[in-house]
C-alpha cells in the first residue's frame, strides 16, 4: 500500500526537489569553505612574506601633472 503512495508524481517531485536543495546547500558550504581556505592561506603568505614599504616624501609626487596652477593677480582699487 505504501508503494502506491510513494509513486505519486508529487512525491516524485518531493524527492527531487529535496535532492536539489541538498546538493545546493552542499555547493555552497564547499564554496565558502574555499573561499576561507583560501583566504587565510593568503593571510599567512602576506604574514610571512611582507611587502616592502617605499617611503618617499609627499612633497617629490605630483598626483596631477596634467593639472597647472592659477595664477590671480589683484590691483588695489580704491573706495569711492
Amino acid at each position: 500500500m505504501i508503494e502506491r503512495i510513494m509513486t505519486q508524481p508529487i512525491f516524485m517531485f518531493t524527492r527531487v526537489a529535496l535532492s536539489a536543495l541538498i546538493t545546493a546547500s552542499a555547493g555552497i558550504l564547499i564554496i565558502s569553505f574555499l573561499y576561507f581556505a583560501w583566504t587565510f592561506a593568503e593571510d599567512v603568505y602576506n604574514a610571512l612574506n611582507p611587502e616592502e614599504k617605499v617611503v618617499i616624501e609627499e612633497t617629490s609626487i605630483d598626483e596631477f601633472p596634467h593639472i597647472h596652477p592659477i595664477n590671480v593677480t589683484v590691483t588695489k582699487r580704491s573706495i569711492k
